[in-house]
């Protein structure tokens, strides 16, 4: 509930404090950190070294043969998300090539996005083509692998990729988010104004950023 709402302060308290860790409780300590962008400090301040091995343990279960068993692919999916926001992409995409299942679009789209902000050409491009290969018509990956050869200077690379965009047609879908309250689920889009409480929210995230600066 903590993690959720964005006090990563207070949920790793309580997670430090509980009695009994069990998958759940790690499952939510690796979400809330994750989700809110805490992977790399709180790690480093928290989490030390160690914890990833425990983390590995717990939700990553191996049984007598050397196979990891009772994990879902969610789990996976946090896991990554973390080691990438730590920078450990050798890590992250080992991780994913042990899974028993094929790693979806959020799992390469989670891997690509960490080997954008890293600057991994050759990691980049293997998960560019994983996405692709999942979903030929999201350009996403192909921007996104974009920005990186740009990043590297690769601008001949870069150039054949927008060009391809551009002669097929691909448009890439608006940012969106959703919130859970009070049992509704709200979405909301990048420049949409829709939102029946759209100048309610505006005046709060007003007041907000007063308050923060």
């Amino acid at each position: 509930m903590y993690s959720k709402c964005g006090d990563i302060a207070k949920a790793i308290q309580i997670f430090e404090e509980s009695p009994r860790r069990d998958l759940f409780t790690w499952t939510s300590i690796i979400c809330g950190l994750a989700m809110h962008g805490h992977g790399k400090k709180a790690l480093a301040q928290r989490l030390c070294s160690c914890w990833i091995d425990r983390i590995r343990a717990k939700v990553f279960p191996v049984n007598g043969e050397g196979f990891r068993v009772g994990s879902e692919i969610e789990h996976y999916g946090c896991m990554v998300d973390l080691l990438g926001r730590m920078g450990c992409l050798k890590e992250a995409y080992d991780l994913i090539m042990g899974m028993p299942t094929e790693g979806n679009e959020i799992i390469w789209g989670s891997f690509l996005s960490a080997c954008r902000v890293y600057n991994n050409v050759e990691l980049g491009e293997v998960a560019a083509r994983r996405l692709l290969e999942l979903d030929p018509r999201d350009p996403w990956g192909r921007v996104m692998l974009c920005n990186i050869y740009a990043e590297e200077a690769k601008y001949d690379r870069s150039m054949g990729l927008r060009k391809e965009i551009k002669e097929k047609g691909l448009k890439k879908s608006p940012g969106c988010c959703s919130i859970e309250v009070n049992g509704s689920v709200h979405g909301f889009l990048v420049e949409d104004n829709s939102h029946p409480c759209y100048n309610e929210i505006n005046s709060m995230l007003e007041k907000i950023e007063k308050l923060m600066n």
